[in-house]
């Protein structure tokens, strides 16, 4: 909730208004550590549209999670696309249609309901990649070169965590979705998004209609290890 309240100073007061809509109580914010603000990201499939928060807030609550994200050399490479409305309909329109043409027949139905899922949702966050500033970092230190494409990946990585911490913390659901590279396309020509962008993922998010199931956790032994 810190990161709400930081962003409600650069707000309008309507907008203002809407943080205290769903504001914590004091000593509740204070119990809460970071780690319990990246607990409460989770994937949630069934979500709805009643959002209690502007597009305008959740727009810039949206930016001020990618910029506070840093980059290989400060490069700034990720682009982002805030889908609401209309817009965000059309967007999983294309999405349906272009896997109609490439799953069977009989497979399509699973793949539809999957979509219908998303259509369901608030919004969609598109996060691209600007190759053009890659490939301009390659010409300048070539030493480098192969590393800036797999550099970038881990830089639209942590934007697309950072915006799904943020909302979660909102109390908004989110999954992340991958239907790139074969919408890349048909979402560039219906959007006129530059063709410098690489389209790297799809966040869409929304009211939680349903909770996420429990997380079945590995074995710590197994992930980490802690050396002197």
């Amino acid at each position: 909730m810190a990161l709400l309240e930081k962003i409600g100073h650069v707000l309008t007061a309507d907008i203002t208004k809407e943080l205290k809509f769903k504001k914590r109580a004091a000593e509740e914010v204070n119990e809460l550590t970071f780690v319990d603000q990246l607990k409460k990201r989770r994937s949630i499939y069934v979500l709805g549209k009643k959002v209690p928060f502007s597009q305008a807030y959740l727009a810039e609550l949206i930016q001020e999670a990618v910029r506070s994200c840093p980059s290989a050399l400060n490069s700034q490479s990720s682009r982002i696309v805030v889908l609401f409305g209309d817009s965000h309909q059309q967007f999983w329109e294309i999405v349906k249609e272009v896997q109609r043409k490439l799953v069977a027949v009989h497979v399509f139905a699973g793949a539809a309901m999957k979509i219908d899922q998303c259509v369901a949702g608030y919004g969609t966050v598109l996060f691209y990649e600007d190759q053009n500033i890659i490939q301009k970092l390659q010409k300048k230190i070539p030493f480098n070169a192969d590393d800036f494409p797999v550099w970038s990946e881990q830089t639209s990585g942590m934007a697309q965590y950072a915006v799904w911490t943020a909302l979660a913390d909102s109390g908004i659901g989110a999954c992340l979705q991958h239907y790139n590279p074969s919408i890349d396309k048909a979402v560039s020509e219906h959007f006129h998004i530059d063709e410098s962008w690489l389209l790297r993922a799809q966040l869409v998010f929304g009211s939680i209609e349903q909770e996420a199931d429990i997380k079945q956790e590995s074995q710590t032994a197994e992930r980490f290890r802690i050396l002197n």
